[in-house]
């Protein structure tokens, strides 16, 4: 299992970053149409750079993401047997304890403003949070020491690493993530459809150096990538009616070889399509599908640490995913509060093929509050 960091995603994310439905037409999300702010108006709430603003509009919100993974060890499409991820999951190392639950949450800021009807500048900072609990390996203690776990080139566990290793145990970490910013153009639009490109980076304000007991974490609990990214999408909407549609591609291109640690996150690709239906003014409900491929992290910790788990290994992130997410938007057509939207979306896993060994994924709830001025 891997945590994407836009994700994110990312997140991812996770890490993460995702899909959108954005306005159509010439009407952008939050003008007023005549008929007041429309709840399809902006995009299901697991969805990024998704709609753009009117000349001198300014939105502020507030995103949330929570992603679990727990249940079985997967090794491509199937389920991994305790011996077998012993054997194979910390090659050339043999494992001795393998992750049975994590959970990662995102809380970001999302600015937003249009100096032009052209163009939307975004700035979006993230605060992100990691836990994960580990188990024992039937039968693994028993046939090693602990010393065959580590790089050779690392520092031995101290007394209290060794301990853990005899149980179950938890741990987590939390900080700062990186920096999304960037603008949003408008390619082409009219009536009942619209065309944005939005080509985005991401700054690396996140930590990469989270170490437990003196070794580095594993690669998926960092906060930040550690390396400056660059994000693109390309986003078609239409609408007709109480029906709203769209479909998006983004990726996550990494502009440099390696952070100050010694690795780099896989570049990621993302497609997906979506459908929605306004049942009133001020709610509508989406359905959405979305594929994910990510490569494995490249590189390697240039510290301490272990490979006395698969999350340990560099090789054991990435792959390809499929999910569909089930979403509610509304807004509040009139009154002081004219123009608040509350969204939510739920995505849940349908498919996925890892690379090498990684925690089967439960699925993630994004949450999000926006108002435009």
């Amino acid at each position: 299992m891997r945590f994407p960091h836009l994700r994110a995603s990312v997140s991812a994310l996770t890490l993460c970053l995702g899909a959108a439905l954005a306005a159509p037409g010439i009407a952008h999300a939050d003008s007023n149409t005549g008929t007041g702010p429309l709840a399809d108006q902006h995009a299901p709430a697991g969805v990024m750079f998704d709609h753009m603003h009117k000349a001198g509009e300014f939105m502020i919100g507030f995103r949330y993401a929570h992603t679990s993974a727990s249940g079985d060890m997967l090794h491509g499409t199937n389920k991994a047997s305790d011996q077998e991820i012993i054997n194979k999951g910390c090659k050339p190392h043999s494992c001795s304890m393998t992750p049975s639950d994590m959970a990662m949450n995102m809380y970001m800021l999302d600015v937003m403003y249009a100096p032009t009807d052209w163009m939307t500048l975004m700035l979006m900072p993230m605060y992100m949070s990691h836990d994960m609990t580990m188990r024992p390996l039937t039968s693994s203690m028993s046939s090693m020491g602990h010393m065959d776990h580590m790089d050779h080139t690392d520092m031995p566990m101290d007394e209290h690493s060794a301990h853990m290793h005899s149980g179950s145990h938890s741990h987590g970490t939390e900080g700062w993530g990186d920096t999304i910013f960037g603008p949003e153009l408008k390619i082409a639009d009219g009536p009942g459809y619209h065309l944005q490109f939005a080509p985005m980076f991401s700054a690396p304000t996140g930590d990469v150096d989270k170490k437990m007991n003196g070794n580095f974490n594993h690669y998926m609990m960092q906060p930040g990538s550690g390396t400056w990214d660059f994000i693109p999408s390309i986003t078609y909407t239409g609408r007709a009616d109480r029906f709203a549609w769209g479909a998006q591609v983004l990726g996550v291109v990494r502009l440099e070889e390696e952070n100050e640690s010694g690795y780099r996150l896989g570049d990621v690709f993302q497609a997906t399509g979506w459908g929605s239906y306004r049942f009133a003014n001020w709610i509508s409900a989406s359905i959405r599908g979305l594929y994910t491929e990510q490569g494995e992290i490249e590189g390697h910790y240039n510290g301490p640490h272990n490979h006395s788990s698969p999350p340990d290994l560099q090789f054991n992130y990435g792959g390809r995913f499929w999910d569909i997410g089930f979403g509610v938007n509304t807004v509040v057509p009139s009154g002081s509060l004219k123009g608040l939207r509350l969204s939510a979306e739920w995505l849940q896993p349908v498919d996925e093929d890892v690379n090498n060994y990684q925690l089967e994924r439960d699925g993630t709830l994004w949450a999000n509050a926006t108002m435009s001025f």
